[in-house]
């Protein structure tokens, strides 16, 4: 109900007020309190935001965990002004079941693939090396899980100090790193095993994989780096924050998101057309291992987007809301971009799917371990190299054969005018 003292407006919208009259001079103090003053833009840990401490703010409204500023919410307000950050509930008591359930599944299944890789598989290839990097990565965000749901269950609010915390964000953003770049090698040495099969990165040693892991390692650790070197702001353990203008670690921290997200996805698709054209160039659409391939991209394709792609739609909405002033927007924009991250969390699930597509040695070991198969069978390859089909051998022999009579038709031309010429 609108209040009014002496025919001025005090607040837009306040419970009935007895008496027809409001404490209109505690209200002006919570209008006008530091906090109103604050851009928003999305922060990271490393360069936090101030908020307002519980000093400064009305007896009435004692702070409280479930009150505290969040990263990713705001008071929804009219288009043009300032934007208020505050805290949901309701993504909190989202994402502490949903993450729980992940942590569950995640473990039991990258359990059963460690296991897998290590004992029952022989000899390793160069797609074992990567499948195996991919398990290292989700044991980095399997290993954080509960301390995240921890810090949801208490709407938001981070107990185990500053170090804990920015090692918590440190391996979740190196999972995530991690998962993209290692998704991304499998599907390039799918492309590289059909299209380019005699190519010498086709034909590298496990050896030679192995040290190309450890690269790739060390450049995921030094591009996530810079969360271990920002400052924590309690009580929230986010790697965003919406707050001051951005830092540069923060515009750095931005544009790994969006970098890591389209440039790998170019080059799965890029994979996934070349393989493709070559099956249907070639004559391979009755062989195992190209058509292999191509399942093996498709589940990446899938797991990449279920993944990744709600967070990259949500986070590049918040931003362009918090642009256009468009606070409303910017409430649901930065709630479903928070909660977004239940998917990015879920490839620690999805990623033993993708094994099985990947290694049929895989695939029969776990269902031997189930005990969904009778009796032994040989061992099976992961390669997804491939043998010519006959037609395209014999159109290609056709086509050499035409190529040596050219040659030879060539060279008797040239003779027949060297002869001329001398008479």
């Amino acid at each position: 109900m609108l209040c009014h003292r002496g025919g001025r407006l005090i607040v837009p919208i306040i419970p009935l007020c007895p008496g027809h009259s409001c404490r209109g001079r505690r209200l002006q103090n919570l209008l006008s309190g530091p906090w109103l003053k604050q851009p928003m833009e999305l922060h990271n840990l490393s360069s936090p935001s101030p908020s307002p401490s519980s000093s400064v703010l009305p007896p009435s409204f004692p702070p409280s965990p479930s009150s505290a500023p969040s990263a990713f919410t705001t008071v929804g307000g009219s288009s043009g002004g300032p934007c208020h950050p505050t805290s949901s509930s309701l993504v909190s008591a989202f994402l502490a079941p949903i993450l729980a359930l992940e942590f569950i599944l995640g473990l039991v299944g990258n359990s059963l693939a460690f296991f897998i890789f290590c004992v029952h598989t022989r000899p390793w290839t160069s797609n074992t090396v990567f499948l195996v990097s991919l398990v290292a990565a989700d044991f980095l965000l399997i290993s954080n899980l509960p301390l995240r749901v921890d810090y949801y269950l208490l709407h938001e609010t981070w107990r185990f100090g500053a170090p804990a915390c920015k090692i918590n964000l440190f391996m979740l953003s190196t999972n995530r790193t991690a998962s993209v770049v290692f998704l991304t090698a499998i599907a390039l040495n799918r492309y590289l095993k059909v299209v380019q099969p005699h190519h010498a990165l086709s034909r590298a040693s496990v050896g030679a994989a192995a040290r190309v892991a450890g690269g790739l390692w060390v450049g995921i650790l030094l591009l996530n780096g810079h969360l271990l070197l920002g400052t924590f702001s309690g009580p929230s353990c986010l790697s965003y924050r919406v707050g001051t203008k951005p830092s540069a670690s923060l515009r750095w921290h931005q544009a790994l998101y969006l970098l890591e997200f389209f440039l790998p996805l170019t080059l799965i698709l890029f994979a996934i057309v070349s393989i493709g054209l070559t099956i249907r160039s070639r004559g391979l659409g009755g062989q195992a291992g190209p058509q292999r391939a191509m399942r093996v991209l498709a589940v990446v394709v899938a797991v990449y987007t279920i993944c990744f792609l709600p967070s990259i739609i949500f986070g590049m909405a918040s931003m362009v809301a918090f642009w256009l002033s468009a606070c409303r927007s910017l409430d649901v924009c930065t709630q479903l971009f928070h909660g977004s991250l239940a998917f990015t969390y879920l490839n620690s699930v999805l990623d033993p799917v993708l094994y099985c597509f990947s290694s049929p040695n895989f695939l029969h070991q776990s269902r031997a371990l189930l005990g969904l198969t009778r009796g032994r069978q040989g061992p099976v390859s992961d390669e997804s190299s491939y043998q010519p089909s006959r037609q395209w051998r014999h159109r290609e022999a056709s086509r050499k054969a035409e190529a040596i009579g050219k040659l030879e038709v060539q060279a008797e031309v040239s003779l027949e005018k060297e002869g001329s010429s001398q008479g």
